[in-house]
């Protein structure tokens, strides 16, 4: 298994997390989305300093504009806002599937990295990945209620 693939692999999900909520960002207009959207964007930035910084990952290695899945769920997103009454709730709705990559990613890197010491430094980042992706499950429920 190759540590760094997988690493770049959360990387480039996170990456995807921060531009998606960039863009969400400039679209919704509740201030406690925006506030969440923002904390989001930021927890993501710290997840990707972090790994960069503790498994020496240069920026050359990962796309700074994300995948191309997360630039078709993006405008996915913005199709579907365009169609919609409720821009929060479709975006919000359309974030919560991005955690759920950014979380399922981060497992699997843990669960199929051999190096213990990347390992460790992922899991350190679990619970907080975790959290995110709750609270994100939590806001769109809230929204649809």
């Amino acid at each position: 298994m190759n540590d760094a693939r997988k690493v770049r692999e959360v990387i480039q999900a996170a990456t995807d997390g921060v531009t998606f909520y960039s863009r969400a960002l400039e679209k919704v207009e509740d201030p406690h989305v925006r506030r969440v959207l923002t904390d989001m964007a930021q927890h993501k930035r710290d997840l990707i300093v972090s790994l960069r910084q503790a498994l020496r990952i240069d920026d050359a290695t990962v796309d700074p504009d994300g995948t191309f899945s997360g630039a078709m769920r993006r405008a996915y997103a913005d199709l579907l806002a365009m169609m919609s009454s409720d821009d929060d709730k479709v975006y919000v709705g359309q974030l919560e599937e991005t955690e759920d990559k950014l979380l399922a990613n981060l497992r699997e890197a843990i669960e199929d990295a051999d190096d213990p010491a990347v390992v460790a430094i992922l899991q350190s980042h679990l619970p907080r990945i975790k959290a995110c992706h709750d609270e994100m499950r939590a806001l769109k429920a809230s929204l649809s209620a």
